[in-house]
């Protein structure tokens, strides 16, 4: 996440109050022969008496910008972040980024997730429904038909019926043996058809625990993948908050380093009058103390801010691209964020002691949870590899119809086995055990070290988020103290700039004291700047490793920084 490193516009500020102290109008201004009176405490100074040896820089004295220099570009394209932002485009609050940024595929892609878990965890739950497999067969028959004869018995006894049953010739005329190749052919035009239907399944009675050890894997891949959504919403929120406070950090400062040009430009102008440098030179305008190195130093002055400028242009471009690539295409085309100030984000109950944020870590990070599911989805596969050992026990069914239609249908199926036109239905207790013992061991073994593995990886998973937990809160707490204690400093700063300038205003000042004074000012405003932008990303840091938001709306009272204007001629 781009991180604008506003330290080093310090020295850029440096070399700008050097031309202000030494070429500003002020700085070429003779002492006023009266001086006017001190202003009373809380009214405003007088503005700085502009020089008396050189009329003010007119348009042509300061040379037009360059079109390609970071403070004159044109206006961006809408969906181009590089450059000023155009006028209409939608803007979008923090809370309305996050939002949209919710929606993003990755988002997306952890609700596919939960919902394969969640089709796994049904599979287990009604893994007890017997599947039932069919098998139908559709074959040429056999012309079969049957004879009632009589059977004389010996001893004179009565005689005995019998039905005689066999594949029949053409017009049923004739034996035919079925079972070999020719005869089946013989028969095969009288034949007709025969149709065989069968269906089996188990009825699950008692399986050893390997369905309620599913149940408990699949839950726990449910729970896991619930987490892991909400670890990325958390992550999204994380990188939200990150690069929006880069963008308002960049563009406050791209907002100092503007004033700065500014006076950098209006004191290059007066250098150029002094040294009869402009278009329109008049000799008698001219300033012979003027020193001619005045000119290299505040145009290496203009090349410091542009090449500051260009910097804080590209991680203003890559922060805003980043807020774009969040939101996705739910948000509108080419959004800006709706805030201009960088401010403080409160706390919400305030910042409290260490121990209650490790605790909160460890009951509400995603991270936490998940460590603590798969040590509870290794434990329930153990289980699953250890019922691998013990048999299955069930109620096998068996359901068979056949039909034959050139079969007589008065076969008796007293004495013969009914191959041709049936009807049964089998019950059977079943049981299903697998003597695959070493294999079953070997896969327990393996059930145990994951185990294992996973309740070391919840220690570890403790140990270190607790001291992410730590890391996050001692910077939120160092930058708390830094945003309190730049505050004074820039209030202090301010007053003993205006002090030097009322000074200066009548006649008593010091230059290289109010160099200094301005120097002081600028750093500890950068020093602000960075020290709010500190804050909010270790708030959101903190947040992120306690899992829960710990933010609260940022009200009036909120620590911001102060004007971003150069020129202080007002107490602070």
């Amino acid at each position: 996440m781009p991180q604008p490193r506003a330290a080093g516009f310090v020295r850029t500020l440096g070399s700008l109050v050097v031309a202000l102290a030494v070429a500003s109008p002020v700085a070429a201004a003779p002492a006023p022969a009266a001086a006017p009176a001190v202003p009373a405490p809380g009214a405003s100074p007088p503005a700085p008496v502009s020089s008396t040896t050189s009329k003010p820089t007119g348009p042509k004295s300061q040379p037009p910008p360059s079109p390609d220099q970071p403070f004159n570009l044109p206006i961006a394209a809408r969906t181009d972040a590089y450059g000023p932002r155009p006028p209409g485009v939608p803007e979008l609050t923090r809370e309305q980024i996050v939002a949209y940024g919710l929606q993003n595929p990755l988002v997306k892609a952890a609700d596919a997730q939960i919902e394969q878990m969640e089709s796994t965890l049904l599979r287990a739950k009604f893994s007890w429904v017997p599947v039932i497999k069919t098998t139908t067969a559709l074959a040429p028959g056999v012309y079969t038909r049957c004879q009632d004869v009589q059977l004389q018995t010996t001893g004179g006894g009565d005689p005995i019926d019998f039905q005689y049953c066999s594949p029949a010739g053409a017009n049923g005329m004739g034996i035919v043996d079925v079972d070999t190749i020719s005869g089946y052919f013989r028969q095969l035009k009288e034949a007709g058809i025969a149709v065989r239907f069968g269906a089996d399944f188990i009825i699950p009675l008692f399986t050893s625990g390997k369905i309620k050890s599913g149940k408990e894997m699949a839950a726990a891949g449910v729970a896991l993948a619930r987490l892991n959504k909400e670890r990325t919403r958390q992550e999204t929120v994380l990188r939200v908050y990150q690069a929006h406070t880069a963008l308002l950090l960049a563009r406050e400062s791209l907002d100092i380093l503007d004033e700065a040009w500014k006076v950098v430009q209006e004191a290059k102008g007066q250098i150029m009058v002094d040294l009869g440098e402009t278009e329109d030179a008049d000799p008698d305008e001219s300033n012979p103390d003027r020193d001619p190195a005045d000119l290299p130093r505040v145009e290496l002055g203009e090349l410091t801010l542009m090449e500051r400028a260009l910097e804080a242009r590209k991680i203003e471009a890559v922060a805003l691209a980043t807020l774009w690539t969040i939101a996705g295409e739910a948000a509108p085309v080419g959004f800006d964020i709706a805030e201009r100030a960088l401010v403080t984000d409160g706390i919400d109950g305030g910042l409290r002691e260490l121990p209650h944020y490790r605790e909160l870590g460890a009951q509400q990070r995603p991270e936490a949870k998940m460590a603590a599911g798969l040590v509870e989805l290794r434990k329930a596969g153990e289980k699953f590899a250890r019922s691998q050992f013990l048999p299955d026990f069930g109620i096998a069914v068996s359901v068979q119809i056949s039909y034959m239609n050139q079969a007589d249908r008065a076969m008796k199926a007293l004495y013969y086995f009914d191959r041709y036109n049936y009807n049964r239905v089998i019950f059977a207790f079943a049981m299903n055990w697998n003597l695959d013992f070493h294999n079953s061991y070997f896969g327990l073994k393996k059930a145990r070290a994951e185990r294992r593995e996973a309740e070391h990886q919840r220690e570890a998973a403790r140990y270190l988020l607790g001291l992410e937990v730590e890391k996050a809160y001692r910077d939120l707490q160092h930058a708390d103290r830094s945003v309190k204690l730049t505050e004074q400093a820039t209030r202090k700063a301010k007053q003993l700039v205006v002090d030097q300038q009322v000074k200066q205003t009548v006649g008593g000042g010091n230059f290289a004291e109010l160099e200094k004074a301005l120097t002081r000012w600028a750093e500890w405003r950068f020093k602000q700047f960075e020290a709010i932008h500190a804050h909010n990303v270790a708030l959101a840091a903190l947040s992120r490793a306690v899992g829960t938001s710990l933010g609260a709306s940022p009200n009036s009272s909120a620590a911001s920084a102060p004007p971003n204007t150069i020129s202080v001629t007002s107490s602070p």
